[in-house]
This record gives C-alpha cells, structure tokens and sequence, in this order.
C-alpha cells in the first residue's frame, strides 16, 4: 500500500512540475507579445508586466494569452493594426513606440485551440482540488485507477506544453526577424528619412525637407533663400542628405516633388548662371 501511495504521489508530483513548467513559459510569452511606452522606458515597463504576472493563475494566465495572442484570420484586405492613437502621448518630442505580435488562424481552429486551453485549466484544477476525491487512495485499486489516470494526465499536459513550446520557438523568430527590420536601412529609410520600401517620399516627415526648412532659417534672406547657399548649409550639416536618395537628380526637383516650397529662377545676367530661391508655402489653417 505504501509503495502504491508513493507511485500516486510520484506520478502526481511530475504532472506538476509539468504544468508549473507551461505556466513559466506562458508568463514570459504573455509579457511579450505586447510591447508599449515610451522607448527610454521599455525595459523597466517590460520588467513590471512580468511582476505582474508572477502570481496569476494559470485560468488568469491563458486568458491574457487568449486575449491578448491568439486571434481569427482574416481576409488581407481586412488586416491592418489596431488604432491605439488615443494612447499615444501628445508631446511631439516624446519617442513612443508600440509593437503587438498574433498568431492568426481559422476561425474553427481558433476555438478548438480555445477550448483546448480551457481543457487544460480543467485538468489543472481537478488535480490540485479534487484528485483525492475521486480516488479512494487507501486501497490498492484505488491507488492503482490514480496512477493510470495521473499518467493520462501527464500526456495530455505534456501535449500542451509541447504545442506551447513550438508557439514560443515561433514568436521568438519573429521577434529576431522583427529587431532586425528595425535595424535595416530599409527601416531607417522609413521611419527617420520619410522613404518608403517602394521608393515612393513622404515628404513632409521627410528629413531632406527638414534639412531645406534648417537652412532656411539660417541662410533666408528678405523671407528668401538661395538654394546655393542652402546646399552649402545642408552639405555641411547633413551630408549624406543629397536628391538621389529621393529619386531626385537635382535639389530643384526636390522643391518641386515636395510642393511644399515656392520655387523662384530669376533671369540671369548676360553671361551669369542662373540662381534659385525658394521658401516655405505659408501653412494652411486647419478648418474649423
């Protein structure tokens, strides 16, 4: 009888170290898969979403994960990121950042996956709650029906935490394949210079404007400044800020291309190169 006991208890033991296990390793995925705040402070504010989660049930934890990872497919056209513009700070000189991963599927996959989750919150319950009163653990028959159940259970919650390391092994490429997009040029070009991955300028947050609109400021002359001057200015400051970075051959097409600057070629003198000036359209009030 004793020996028999012990087998439960053994049995039982390992089908805990087990889910203890699942419970580790969906905390960390669940602290990871949303990402948000201000970039000086991403750290510390991933650090306080694990201390969070450390005394979460494992029912709490797969509902966050639930909520918060899996999702239903949906058509291409349909896809696209959620609005968390409310969130976003006001200040302008704040660099906030915001990066949310899924794992899209069909929407009956979805829910078997679902209610698979919801079956392994069950089978962790009944263990910890009520093994003992559905096996008389003080007779050999009882104790025995213990140990054949307790080794089902080991499977199914070992199947789970199998599936939920593949989930794991997957965000982790993804995030490797996300860090380094954010370190490409490709990336760069995007977000700091306004070029987009086809080649296509947006111009306003675009950093050849900004370095026109700096020279401006320092070189203007009666509200109008000598693009020679301007290219002398930017040459200095910025130099890897040239047209051909934009698609442009002159810095006259980039005046053009913008359509945020006027543009004006004086006749030259007979003789004299011909100078451009240009300056900033005056900013449209918004409507009312």
């Amino acid at each position: 009888m004793k020996a028999l006991q012990q087998d439960v208890q053994r049995n039982l033991g390992r089908c805990m170290l087990r889910l203890q296990q699942y419970e580790g390793l969906l905390k960390a995925m669940v602290a990871e898969v949303a990402v948000e705040g201000r970039v000086q402070d991403l750290h510390a504010t991933r650090d306080k979403k694990r201390a969070k989660l450390r005394n979460k049930t494992l029912g709490a934890l797969v509902g966050v994960f639930a909520e918060g990872y899996l999702s239903i497919e949906l058509p291409v056209e349909e896809v696209g990121p959620k609005d968390d513009s409310a969130a976003f700070p006001r200040d302008p000189d704040v660099a906030w950042m915001s990066m949310r991963f899924s794992m899209a599927m069909p929407p009956e996959v979805y829910t078997q996956t679902k209610d698979n989750l919801a079956e392994l919150v069950a089978l962790r319950n009944d263990l910890v709650h009520h093994l003992i009163d559905q096996f008389d653990l003080f007779n050999d028959g009882g104790c025995r029906a213990a140990v054949t159940h307790l080794d089902t259970c080991y499977e199914r919650i070992d199947g789970h935490f199998v599936r939920l390391r593949d989930w794991a092994t997957t965000l982790a490429e993804t995030q490797a394949l996300a860090s380094s997009f954010l370190q490409s040029k490709v990336f760069e070009d995007a977000f700091v210079h306004g070029i987009n991955p086809d080649g296509s300028v947006c111009w306003p947050q675009s950093t050849i404007v900004e370095c026109l609109r700096e020279a401006e400021s320092s070189c203007q002359v009666d509200g109008w400044t000598s693009l020679d001057a301007a290219i002398r200015f930017i040459s200095k400051e910025n130099r890897d800020q040239i047209p051909s970075r934009y698609g442009c051959k002159t810095w006259r097409q980039v005046l053009r291309k913008s359509g945020l600057f006027e543009l004006r070629c004086p006749a030259p003198e007979e003789g004299a190169m011909g100078r451009a000036w240009y300056r900033s359209h005056p900013e449209v009030p918004a409507s009312p």
